[in-house]
């Protein structure tokens, strides 16, 4: 065996004999990489130079990772060094790390921002330049960049306006009608999520805007910001370290290939340059792949003679072939051991951070979500859970759960939880809100994705005309950017816009336009695309059986830790590979993990299993009917009456509820009252008033009847998955 020092070129003096043991891990059953076990190295003057020598007492270095090269036969790696202890005239404890454990080592501590320091996007050295930059980016076809407008916390502390902050407002000023007190007035306003035909950036020219009420004067260039390519930011990391990220699944796969790192940055480009530097997120390298890694269960593989990487997933690596039958290496009888109850398990997911909820109270799990609200469904749309309710002859569906919950299905089995350290954006809807001499009124703009509070890291405000640099902008700029992963896309609406789902949600009906979503749960979500095949060998397998192996040296450098091998015909993983180099080539025990299910099986339930409003064949529909009754009946009937909440939630619709409406019958009836005024001049002179009676009721109809009935039906009826 030979082990060589790269920074100083020369190989070290070994002990006679000398054995180096590795171990080889899954990834995705362990969260470090390959390493070998300390191995002692003379501590001779040729190593203690080629080492610096660590053994001195007055050394004023902090150790650092040093690049070497292990050879023995056929096997060649490049590794990290790491020097544990150094004793004079005794021994140098040394370790390696190896392929992933080498690449991993370099990372942990370099900052994403570090990767991008003194770069500025090219060709940008004004405002004016940066913003006529942003305006091509909408087009979609930048491969670093995009453009779209996102929602953040409104701080104005002004009472009506608009409900939220736009990032990237995009539009005209427009006259439009809203409705007041049952009349209609129209109203100039500037709408923000428009097409590219006579529109631009609102904040293209010099605007005020308030923060707690104090008035402040924006130039040109605030609120309009790039947001950066996820893969482009994957490669660079990659290439900071001296590796090629080989094409991938991420890099060719719609939506991912057009995926963006959401920044809520509204200074961006202000000072006339534009730093990739803050655009993306205040993470380690490290963190930032492990949201990758957390998030699509998938892992980031090293080729260090090569330099390249691979990404895989685990679901590929169980329904691969296997790359090796290792009976013939056995040395020994392999040793099974079994879990316990206990030790089989469920997934969970969920991110480290949210953004503020609409919620006043949320669920854990979906069990207890089920357990409150018996007729819940899943909305893929937004990918939220709602339930749907009535208020007279008005249908709504009641959000019950964000896009950000977590998928927890609840129960009995003990959970494997997974963190995924990212945020999930949310979809919000811009409101603006105003008054006439008529009344209040409020209007519907946009739905967007809303990401929480904005964040500054290159303002000068001015307030009242004068230069103010430590303004309400400057003090928010503590927030903290977290991971925000979102699908950019040309909508059919003919702008940029900005997703977390499956769905375009710039027209109207709104359609399915990918296969995957960003949200967990669903079947576009993240475990049912990434997870669910973990989740039955987590339930189901994996088994740990140690082997006692005897490898040849090709093995030990080709045999990856990801993929599936067999003995004896039965297929398996590997969860620690592990061999020697140097030295007598001894049999080593390595674990391997089962992939076969074991009885009885257990799965995960899908959404349309666990929630009944989902699969069922029939839908509410409201009818009213309104007739007048004498007003001496208005007393007695008001007293009488049974009142119901504002908002009705019925059961799940059904054929025994089906065959009521058929033979005529009312579901859920109930009688409102009012009085109205005259409806004649003659009446108005005689001031006459009469009692009305509404009474609403909901029929039960086939769901495929009532999409026939009515054409915007996912309108009036929920999403249903089984569509």
């Amino acid at each position: 065996m030979k082990i060589t020092n790269l920074n100083k070129g020369e190989a070290y003096q070994l002990y006679p004999f000398a054995q180096l043991s590795i171990e080889r891990t899954n990834p995705f059953f362990n969260e470090y990489g390959e390493v070998s076990v300390p191995i002692d190295l003379p501590c001779s003057e040729h190593n203690l130079r080629l080492l610096n020598y660590p053994h001195l007492l007055g050394s004023n270095k902090k150790q650092q990772m040093l690049d070497a090269v292990i050879q023995d036969g056929q096997y060649y790696a490049q590794c990290r060094q790491c020097v544990l202890s150094a004793t004079a005239k005794g021994n140098i404890s040394t370790a390696f790390y190896v392929n992933d454990g080498s690449f991993y080592s370099r990372l942990k501590d370099i900052r994403l921002k570090e990767v991008f320091k003194n770069e500025y996007v090219p060709g940008v050295n004004t405002v004016a330049q940066g913003i006529d930059f942003c305006r091509k980016l909408r087009k979609g076809e930048d491969p670093h960049f995009a453009n779209f407008p996102i929602l953040v916390d409104d701080d104005s502390g002004l009472e009506g306006g608009y409900s939220h902050k736009v990032i990237n407002a995009f539009g005209k000023q427009k006259r439009i009608t809203v409705g007041v007190k049952g009349k209609t007035t129209d109203i100039d306003l500037f709408l923000p999520n428009e097409g590219d035909e006579d529109c631009d950036f609102y904040n293209a020219v010099q605007r005020t805007e308030h923060v707690n009420n104090i008035r402040l004067t924006l130039q040109p260039g605030y609120y309009i910001s790039p947001f950066i390519r996820a893969n482009y930011v994957l490669s660079r990391v990659f290439n900071k370290f001296g590796y090629k990220l080989n094409d991938n699944f991420f890099s060719q796969t719609i939506p991912f290939k057009n995926m963006v790192l959401i920044n809520n940055v509204i200074d961006v480009l202000v000072n006339g340059k534009i730093k990739l530097a803050d655009l993306v997120p205040e993470v380690t390298c490290l963190e930032f792949l492990s949201v990758f890694r957390k998030k699509f269960c998938c892992e980031f593989v090293t080729n260090e003679g090569e330099r390249t990487v691979d990404v895989v997933f685990l679901a590929d690596m169980v329904n691969k072939h296997p790359v090796a039958d290792l009976t013939n290496y056995l040395t020994a009888e392999p040793t099974v051991q079994y879990k316990s109850t206990k030790d089989y398990k469920r997934i969970t997911l969920a991110s480290k951070y949210t953004v503020e909820s609409e919620l006043q109270e949320g669920y854990d799990s979906l069990d207890k979500m089920m357990s409150a609200n018996a007729t819940a469904f899943f909305d893929p749309r937004r990918g939220v859970f709602c339930k749907e309710g009535f208020s007279g002859a008005t249908r709504y569906n009641t959000k019950i759960g964000e896009a950000s919950q977590p998928y927890n299905m609840g129960g009995e089995t003990e959970t494997h939880a997974v963190e995924i350290p990212d945020c999930i954006p949310e979809f919000r809807t811009l409101n603006f809100a105003g008054k006439t001499e008529d009344g209040a009124y409020s209007t519907t703009l946009a739905v967007l994705l809303y990401v929480g509070k904005y964040n500054t890291l290159n303002s000068k405000m001015e307030v009242d005309g004068e230069d103010n640099s430590t303004s309400k902008e400057n003090k928010q700029g503590a927030n903290k950017l977290h991971p925000m992963l979102a699908f950019a896309y040309r909508s059919a609406s003919n702008k940029p816009a900005g997703t977390i789902s499956a769905y375009d949600m710039q027209v109207w009906p709104r359609y399915k336009i990918f296969d995957y979503g960003l949200h967990y749960n669903g079947r576009e979500g993240i475990f049912e695309r990434f997870y669910r095949q973990y989740d039955f060998l987590l339930r189901n397998s994996l088994q740990t059986v140690k082997v006692k192996l005897l490898l040849n040296q090709h093995l030990k450098q080709t045999l990856p830790a990801v993929s599936k091998v067999t003995l004896r015909g039965v297929p398996f993983l590997f969860n620690k590979l592990k061999f020697t180099l140097g030295g007598k080539n001894d049999p080593v025990e390595s674990e391997l993990r089962t992939v076969l299910p074991g009885m009885p099986l257990s799965s995960s339930p899908t959404l349309i299993e666990l929630m009944p409003r989902m699969k069922s064949k029939y839908a509410w529909v409201a009818r009213s009917d309104m007739r007048e009754i004498p007003f001496e009946e208005l007393g007695k009937r008001l007293t009488d009456r049974d009142k119901r909440p504002a908002t009705f939630y019925p059961p799940v619709p059904s054929e025994a509820f089906a065959q009521k409406t058929a033979r005529g019958e009312r579901n859920f009836p109930e009688e409102n009252f009012t009085i109205i005024g005259p409806r004649n001049f003659k009446e108005a002179m005689d001031r006459v008033k009469h009692a009305v009676v509404e009474v609403t009721w909901l029929d039960c109809i086939e769901l495929d009847k009532a999409k026939r009935n009515n054409g915007s039906w996912d309108w009036t009826f929920p999403y249903m998955e089984n569509e």
